[in-house]
């Protein structure tokens, strides 16, 4: 065998060993895993694929753009999910491997024009947007100050689940879903069906929800107030608050953490069922209305009707009137006591305001 041969013959073998390598890094060490469990595993690594960007824009500091390395940066999950269309037509079960939208936004500046009438995002409104210009809105408190348990993810790899045992000669079709994600598939294992699902998401957009604002308290930091009466608003209508008749409702040893001041205590909280409440409030009302609760000092928090009539979380909470045997502070509370920081605990409450549905962008 010549140089010539023996040089191509190494180059060949070098290309070969490569590209072993990098298959081997892509599926992230099949064989290392399989050397300890005997067996396939399907919980795996994998990576954003390429070309995958996705922008984040609106109420922040600047435009931020994420290319599919940046994505990468990002911890990602592992789910699992069984999936429910909005009629109830099963649609499949799946592994997902993604990034919580908390992971992106932790890292966004939220930036309100300066006639805003709350300064601080908890009032806004975050929507997804695909390539083919659908749309889906959150509160932004749910994706931020919920908890971690079941989080709102941008898949980025989804596999099929199977039976473990299929029927020999049976095809198993329950599977909508045959191939991987395009993109990034925005999921919500939290919620009983997939009305906010969305494929391909390539942007997100942080804007405030306009509301008429006659008659409600302005923001005034710092000052002690407190409300004995609480409002309902939907429609420029205003009614009090009726909780004559409403379920109670109470919780024992709920760890209060705010993201900004740290542990706060840990109480036992008595009230009203927030659910129960609402639609003795607001007849009629469900999953595709929003709620903006205010307080006597201005603070805001705006809550999606799914979370509070779709989620384990929404089905907590309260509105709070009593804390370790006490009248809850400044009157009435808003209390969402499933949320991993209590910064949606609005105290002094003064008003409910139904909004009817959120526009999408044009």
């Amino acid at each position: 065998m010549n140089r010539k041969h023996i040089a191509l013959s190494a180059i060949i073998t070098a290309l070969v060993c490569l590209t072993a390598f990098f298959v081997f890094a892509g599926e992230k060490n099949y064989v290392e895993i399989m050397a300890v469990t005997g067996a396939t595993p399907l919980a795996v690594k994998t990576d954003v694929a390429s070309g995958v960007t996705l922008e984040v824009s609106g109420l922040t500091k600047k435009v931020y753009t994420f290319d599919s390395s940046a994505l990468n940066a990002f911890a990602p999950v592992y789910l699992r999910t069984r999936e429910v269309s909005p009629s109830g037509a099963f649609e499949g079960t799946y592994r997902y491997a993604g990034i919580p939208v908390l992971h992106i936004l932790e890292g966004v500046a939220p930036e309100k024009p300066k006639t805003a009438a709350f300064d601080r995002p908890l009032d806004m409104v975050v929507t997804f947007i695909a390539a083919d210009g659908k749309q889906k809105h959150f509160s932004y408190g749910e994706l931020t100050m919920a908890d971690d348990s079941r989080p709102v993810v941008l898949a980025f790899h989804r596999k099929e689940l199977r039976p473990s045992k299929e029927t020999k000669g049976k095809a198993y079709t329950w599977n909508m879903h045959k191939g991987n994600v395009q993109g990034l598939r925005l999921v919500c294992p939290a919620e009983p069906d997939t009305s906010r699902y969305l494929d391909n998401v390539i942007k997100i957009v942080l804007r405030d929800i306009p509301v008429d604002g006659t008659g409600l308290p302005a923001l005034k930091k710092g000052i002690k107030c407190s409300s004995d009466t609480v409002m309902t608003v939907n429609d420029r209508k205003m009614r009090k608050l009726i909780t004559a008749g409403v379920k109670p409702a109470s919780i024992n040893g709920w760890v209060r953490t705010g993201h900004g001041q740290g542990f706060k205590g840990i109480s036992n909280a008595q009230g009203f069922e927030m659910r129960d409440l609402l639609k003795k409030n607001f007849p009629g009302c469900g999953a595709d209305a929003w709620f903006l609760f205010v307080a006597c000092d201005g603070y805001r928090a705006m809550f999606s009707g799914r979370e509070i009539f779709n989620t384990a979380a929404g089905k907590n909470m309260m509105l709070i009137t009593k804390v370790d045997g006490k009248p809850a502070h400044g009157g009435s509370s808003l209390g969402p006591v499933s949320d991993y920081y209590v910064d949606r605990e609005t105290w002094g409450l003064t008003h409910i305001i139904m909004i009817d549905t959120i526009e999408d962008l044009k």
